[in-house]
């Protein structure tokens, strides 16, 4: 099964009850993507630095977290597993023009590093506000 992907988002709700990661993260490329995702009839996660690949109806509660560089061998790990139970073949992994940005560079790589463990194919596209602009 294909994966459409994204990264977690530094704005949340902060509820302090769970709510679904969809509703935890405030960002139009999270809803964006899910969105697309759904239009393509295929699986959506999106990649918290602290609790690994999340499906969108996941609850998680309110946290601030940035995935540190020392994690990301242990979250690579994490990440492969779900990719394995989910059944993933693909992964299409949705980021935005600032990725050089070596704090969001690092849930590229964890994701990317996931992939190559099962030998699953890795494609990387930009996310606008306006929607998938196409490969990076």
């Amino acid at each position: 099964m294909l994966l459409f992907a994204t990264y977690c988002s530094a704005n949340k709700d902060g509820a302090s009850s769970p709510l679904a990661a969809r509703d935890r993260y405030l960002s139009d490329r999270i809803a964006g993507v899910e969105a697309n995702a759904n239009a393509a009839n295929t699986r959506f996660g999106i990649l918290s630095g602290k609790f690994g690949l999340l499906s969108p109806d996941h609850p998680i509660p309110a946290y601030d977290h940035l995935l540190h560089r020392d994690e990301i061998d242990e979250m690579t790990t994490t990440v492969a597993e779900t990719l394995k139970d989910w059944d993933i073949t693909a992964v299409r992994w949705f980021s935005v023009a600032f990725e050089m940005d070596p704090n969001v560079r690092r849930y590229k790589n964890v994701m990317e590093n996931a992939a190559k463990q099962h030998g699953i194919d890795f494609e990387i596209l930009l996310w606008e506000p306006t929607g998938l602009l196409g490969l990076i």
